[in-house]
């Protein structure tokens, strides 16, 4: 029997909401090692930002 599911789950991106991560830099294997996430976490402002737009995201 099938779920329907075809290959393994595939990791969100953190920084574009509800999108899946599509490994968009050269070496990253996913959010965890991106250096895209690294920078966005790392700087107090875009961190606030990003939990912001993921506030309205979620209440719209």
């Amino acid at each position: 029997m099938s779920s329907g599911r075809k290959g393994p789950p595939q990791a969100k991106c953190p920084i574009r909401t509800d999108e899946p991560c599509t490994l968009c830099h050269i070496g990253a294997t996913g959010p965890a090692d991106c250096p895209l996430v690294y920078l966005v976490m790392d700087d107090e402002e875009l961190r606030a930002g990003l939990a912001a737009q993921r506030h309205r995201v979620r209440c719209a």
